[in-house]
């Protein structure tokens, strides 16, 4: 252990050393000012090799430099601060002292100083600092290895997630892959089921069971077919390959269009349909105008399905800021809080469908909030159990158009 005297006197200088040379401490430096100080702990510059002690004595009443400002000086340096400042004083003031402690100082010894004291104070100073660079060399070497830990788990986890990174992309290659190859024989099935419904004069006609099993063949198969189309939306969001036709659309007859597809499952169960646009609706809308039928189609759909027999469903238009808002709202049995903060995920299913067929393959409202946001838009829910639901959505706009008088489609 070393320790660096400060004072301006010789003989002090000698008779400190010696008295610490007997109390053990034999490594001793000395300095005849501040600025010498400075110099042999490298403070004053910068290239030099810093030497740091375990203490330091020094005198407050020093020429050019005193030992308060000096103590200030060597507590500003972050390689130095660390050193224990002993000062030794004649001066008794307190003020004295309190602006040495203030500058840092931990401890004072008085001239002419009891050796013993002085000893016993260098000492538990050395100590303290032992102690303090114990602790902070444990600290570090703590935060070392949490910090090598954390590499080594960040390391990992960057490992798992390119593994599910690739047995995610082979999922949907793979789904990918199986959904084409089922939609060309679902789709002759299809074809082949509606002709011989449709065209019995010219395939030969069908008794009424005959009838009632191709036209559950058809139900079956379209629902089949439908499956195998959101898997193939599926596959193409989570490939990010999804691509868009985008063109200017006529919102009003877009409108109209995706109701008139869903007529007959209106007419089953004897629903209504309301288009209310606001006169403010635009004319037109961007967007791909099959993605855009889709949407509006899962939305109505949903609402035929969890509306009661001769209830309303409302479609109604208006315009938002730069977009347009289009609300479906039903008068169905609603969606509790816990659902619908779940509704737009993957496969979700919520539990209030009338029956288990009706509700579906959780499909759907996933990927009417892909193909929205993929425009540019959003879509969100305003629901109450019991009070009925309004699936609203954004659409970015081309130009502002008259709205249409209200009408009511009797479906």
């Amino acid at each position: 252990m070393s320790i660096l005297i400060v004072d301006d006197q010789d003989n002090v200088r000698d008779v400190l050393t010696t008295v610490l040379g007997g109390g053990g401490y034999a490594d001793v430096l000395t300095a005849g000012s501040a600025d010498e100080a400075f110099a042999l702990l490298g403070l004053d510059d910068p290239s030099a090799t810093i030497s740091p002690v375990d203490l330091i004595l020094m005198d407050v009443n020093m020429p050019v430099l005193d030992g308060v400002e000096a103590c200030a000086r060597l507590k500003a340096d972050s390689h130095l601060k660390d050193i224990p400042v002993i000062m030794i004083t004649g001066d008794t003031e307190v003020t004295r002292l309190t602006q040495a402690l203030s500058a840092g100082a931990v401890d004072y010894i008085t001239k002419p100083p009891d050796f013993d004291e002085m000893l016993a104070r260098v000492g538990s100073a050395i100590q303290s600092k032992w102690e303090m660079d114990r602790r902070k060399s444990a600290y570090f070497n703590d935060l070392e290895e949490k910090s090598l830990n954390l590499e080594l788990a960040l390391t990992e986890l960057e490992k798992k997630n390119q593994e599910l990174e690739q047995a995610s992309l082979a999922k949907t290659q793979i789904l990918s892959t199986a959904t084409h190859e089922l939609k060309p024989p679902l789709t002759s099935i299809v074809g082949y089921v509606d002709r011989m419904l449709s065209q019995q004069d010219t395939v030969g006609p069908l008794n009424e069971r005959q009838q009632r099993y191709m036209q559950t063949v058809r139900n079956n198969a379209y629902r089949l077919k439908n499956l195998v189309d959101d898997l193939l939306d599926i596959s193409r969001i989570e490939a990010e390959c999804l691509e868009l036709s985008l063109s200017n659309l006529n919102l009003a007859r877009e409108i109209e269009d995706s109701i008139e597809s869903l007529r007959s499952q209106f007419q089953e169960k004897q629903i209504k349909v309301s288009i209310t646009p606001s006169p403010d609706c635009p004319g037109e809308i961007q967007a791909d105008q099959l993605r855009f039928a889709q949407v509006i189609g899962n939305l109505l759909s949903n609402a035929c399905k969890y509306s009661p027999a001769g209830t309303t469903v409302t479609i109604a238009a208006r315009q938002q800021g730069g977009a347009a808002q289009i609300d479906v709202s039903d008068e169905g049995i609603g969606i509790s809080q816990k659902d619908q903060a779940k509704l737009f995920t993957k496969f979700f299913r919520a539990d209030n469908s009338p029956t288990r067929e009706d509700s579906g393959t959780g499909l759907g409202l996933y990927i009417t909030r892909h193909l929205v946001e993929a425009h540019g838009g959003s879509v969100w829910v305003v629901s109450n159990e019991g009070q009925g639901s309004t699936f609203s959505c954004l659409w970015p706009t081309v130009a502002a158009g008259p709205g249409e008088q209200e009408r009511v489609d009797e479906l």
